[in-house]
C-alpha cells in the first residue's frame, strides 16, 4: 500500500512464514483471521519502508530541534550586535541575550511536551494514520513562519518574541512525532526485528543533528565572501548583516525539504493493523490490509472464506507467494517462546477458537482486549499495578533528558567554554561554532546511534538502559570532577570525554527510553503512555535549561566564572544518571524472555500479571 505503488516489492514470491491456515476445502474461518494477521506481522522480514517513512520525519524533527544551536549565534550578529559592549561577554562577539535564548529553548521544549501528550492521546482515539502527517504540516508551517521573523521597520517589533512564538509552533509538531513514529513502527514491526527497527528510526536523530552542523558549516563557507570582514561584528557593514541574516534563514529553511518528503510518504501508509484489531475491532478490514501489505491468501467474496493459493514447486517443496519470510508454510512457528502461543498446522481449516463460555487468556492470539474506559484504566493501571511501568518509563526518560538536552541544547555555550573565540572575526566565529559542534556532539552521537542498531540485537533494551545510565554516571563524574583542570591543561582530554558521553547517550538510554514505552503498553493506551513518558523527558530537559541559564547569574557572576565552574553542572547531571539506573532496575519491565527473544506486543500488553505468570511458569519448567 502506498509505497508499493511506486516501488516493486522484490520480496513477492517468498514464503509466508506462518502456519498454513488455508489448507483444505474450508479455508480459514473468520474467527482465525486475527491470529493469522498477528502471526503474519510477527513473522515478516525487516520492514525497511516503515523505518524509512518514520525515520525521515524523525530526521526532520531532529534537524529542526538542534538547528537552533547553530543559528542562535548567527541571529545574535543580526539583531543583538550591541551585546559586544557587555563587559561580562567572555567571547567578545555578538550573541542573543541569555533570557531570549533560554526562552526560545524552553518554548520549543514546552510545546514539544504538549504535542507529545496531545497527539499521543488523539492517536489512541482517532487512529495513528489520521494523526500521522499532520504533525509535519505543523512543523512546516512553524518553520516557514520562523524564517519570516523580523524586527520590523526601525525595530517596530520585538524579533525575540516572534522567534519564541514560532519555535513553540515547531515544537508542537516535533513533539507529536515521538509517540506516532515509535508506535507505528512498533505495531508494524515483526517481533524479531522490533527493537532494531525502533533503534533504526531513532538513529535519524543523530543523523539530523549531524546534518544541521554539516549544512551550517557548508552554508557559512558559501557565504564566506560576504561575511569575511575584519571586524568582530557586522554593525558597520550592511552587506555582512544581510548575508548573516540570509544565512540563518537558509539553514532553518532547509528543514522544510525532508519534512515535505516525509509528508508525501506518510499520507500513503495504511492504518496500524493492531489499532484496527484492538480498538476498531474490524477484523475483516485489517485482514485485507495485512493481505495486501504483507501478501497472503485471498478471500472468496461469496462465502467470506479463504481460498488456498496456487502453489508452485521449488526443489520439491510446495510454497506460497508472500512477502513475509523464508520459512516454509508447513513449518511450526514459535511466536513467543514462553507465551503459550506455539502454533501448529491446522489441517482442513477445522480449528476453532475456544467456546465463548471459556474466556481466552491475554496471551492467546485470538484474545480480544477490552476497549479503553475509566473502568479499564482503573483496572489496568491501578488494580493490576501497571502504573509502575508508566512511572518507570517516565522517570527514566526525565532523568536521561535532563542531561542529554542539558548538554545538547546548550552546546554553543559549551563549545565556547572549550574553544573561546575571543578575537575571532565573523566568518571564523560562525565557522568554528559549526565545526566544533560537529566534533564534540555529532560524531559521538552518530557512532553511538549506529552501534545501537547492532547491539540491541544481542542485549535487551532494559539491560542496555541500566548499564548505559551507569556508564554515563561514571563519565559525567569524571568529566565534571576534572573539568577545571582539563580546561586549563589538556583540552583534548576534555573533548574525548565529552565525545564518549555522546556515544554513551546514544548507545544507551537515549534510544531505549524511546523504545520501551512503544512495546510494553496495550494498544488502547500505547500512544498516550508513550507521549506521557516522552513529555516527562522534555520536562527534564526544560528544567535543565533553567539550571544552566540562571544559577550562574547569582551575585552577578561573569562568563569567566561560569566557564571554569561548568563542571559542577556535570556533577549534578551525574546524580540524575544514577537515579535513572535505579529507576530502570526497579520500575522498568524486561521486554524479552529468558532466551533473549522479544516478547510479542500482545504478551507485553498483558502487563505485570501476565509477565509474572510467564516468569513463574518458566522457573517451574526449569526446576
Amino acid at each position: 500500500m502506498g509505497l508499493r505503488k511506486w516501488i516493486s516489492r522484490p520480496m513477492r514470491g517468498h514464503h509466508l512464514g506462518v502456519e498454513d491456515l488455508t489448507t483444505g476445502e474450508e479455508g480459514l474461518p473468520a474467527s482465525m483471521r486475527r491470529k493469522w494477521t498477528l502471526q503474519t506481522i510477527d513473522s515478516a522480514p525487516f520492514q525497511i519502508w516503515v523505518v524509512i517513512v518514520a525515520g525521515i520525519g524523525f530526521l526532520t524533527d531532529s534537524f529542526d530541534l538542534f538547528s537552533l544551536n547553530v543559528v542562535t549565534p548567527m541571529i545574535g550578529y543580526v539583531y543583538w550586535p550591541q551585546s559586544m559592549d557587555d563587559k561580562s561577554n567572555i567571547s567578545k562577539i555578538p550573541k542573543v541575550p541569555k533570557e531570549v535564548a533560554t526562552a526560545m529553548m524552553c518554548a520549543t521544549l514546552g510545546a514539544t511536551m504538549i504535542g507529545q501528550v496531545a497527539f499521543g492521546f488523539a492517536a489512541d482515539i482517532l487512529g495513528r494514520r489520521k494523526m500521522y502527517g499532520l504533525e509535519l504540516v505543523i512543523v512546516i508551517v512553524g518553520t516557514m513562519l520562523m524564517i519570516m521573523s523580523s524586527s520590523g521597520e526601525r525595530n517596530s517589533m520585538a524579533v525575540g518574541g516572534w522567534l519564541i512564538a514560532w519555535r513553540a509552533v515547531m515544537g508542537l509538531g516535533i513533539g507529536a512525532d515521538y509517540p506516532l513514529s515509535a508506535v507505528i513502527t512498533s505495531e508494524f514491526a515483526p517481533r524479531k526485528y522490533r527493537a532494531r527497527m525502533l533503534a533504526a528510526v531513532f538513529f535519524a536523530q543523530p543523523i539530523g543533528q549531524l546534518l544541521a552542523n554539516v549544512l551550517s558549516y557548508a552554508a557559512v563557507e558559501g557565504f564566506k565572501s560576504h561575511i569575511n570582514v575584519t571586524a568582530k561584528d557586522c554593525r558597520n557593514d550592511d552587506q555582512c548583516i544581510r548575508a548573516v541574516d540570509r544565512l540563518w534563514r537558509l539553514v532553518v529553511g532547509i528543514g522544510i525539504v525532508p519534512a515535505v518528503i516525509a509528508l508525501a510518504f506518510r499520507f500513503t501508509i495504511p492504518e496500524s493493523p493492531r489499532f484496527k484489531l484492538d480498538i476498531l475491532q474490524n477484523v475483516q478490514s485489517v485482514f485485507e490490509d495485512t493481505q495486501d501489505y504483507f501478501g497472503g491468501p485471498k478471500v472468496d467474496e461469496e462465502d467470506g472464506e479463504l481460498d488456498a493459493l496456487p502453489t508452485s514447486r521449488d526443489d520439491g517443496l510446495s510454497r506460497r507467494s508472500s512477502a513475509s519470510s523464508e520459512i516454509a508454510p508447513d513449518e511450526v512457528i514459535d511466536s513467543d517462546s514462553d507465551d503459550g502461543m506455539r502454533n501448529t498446522s491446522v489441517p482442513n481449516g477445522n480449528s476453532r477458537p475456544p467456546s465463548a463460555a471459556m474466556p481466552l487468556p491475554p496471551t492467546h492470539p485470538n484474545y480480544l482486549p477490552p476497549l479503553a474506559s475509566r473502568e479499564d484504566i482503573k483496572k489496568f493501571f491501578i488494580d493490576e499495578g501497571n502504573w509502575r511501568y508508566l512511572l518507570g518509563t517516565s522517570l527514566s526518560w526525565l532523568f536521561l533528558d535532563f542531561a542529554f538536552y542539558g548538554l545538547g541544547m546548550s552546546s554553543p555555550d559549551i563549545v565556547r567554554y572549550v574553544w573561546p573565540d575571543d578575537g575571532n572575526k565573523v566568518y571564523e566565529s560562525l565557522r568554528d561554532n559549526s565545526k566544533h559542534s560537529l566534533v564534540m556532539v555529532s560524531i559521538g552521537a552518530t557512532i553511538g546511534g549506529a552501534a545501537m542498531i547492532k547491539v540491541i540485537k544481542y542485549a535487551s533494551p532494559k539491560v542496555i538502559q541500566f548499564w548505559g545510565f551507569i556508564v554515563l554516571f561514571v563519565l559525567l563524574v569524571v568529566t565534571g570532577g576534572a573539568w577545571k583542570q582539563l580546561l586549563q591543561a589538556d583540552k583534548a582530554g576534555l573533548i574525548i570525554l565529552y565525545i564518549l558521553c555522546q556515544i554513551a547517550f546514544n548507545l544507551g538510554p537515549n534510544v531505549t527510553t524511546f523504545i520501551i514505552p512503544a512495546e510494553i503498553f496495550p494498544t488502547r493506551y500505547r500512544c498516550t503512555c508513550h507521549g506521557i513518558a516522552a513529555a516527562s523527558g522534555k520536562l527534564g530537559s526544560w528544567l535543565a535549561q533553567l539550571l544552566i541559564a540562571y544559577p550562574f547569574h547569582v551575585n552577578g557572576q561573569k562568563d569567566t566564572w561560569k566557564r571554569e565552574n561548568f563542571g559542577y553542572v556535570l556533577l549534578v547531571m551525574s546524580v540524575f544518571m544514577l537515579a535513572g539506573a535505579v529507576t530502570t532496575y526497579f520500575l522498568v519491565p524486561e521486554t524479552r524472555d529468558h532466551d533473549n527473544k522479544s516478547r510479542t506486543l500482545e504478551v507485553l500488553a498483558g502487563g505485570r500479571i501476565v509477565l509474572k505468570e510467564l516468569n513463574q511458569q518458566r522457573r517451574i519448567e526449569e526446576d
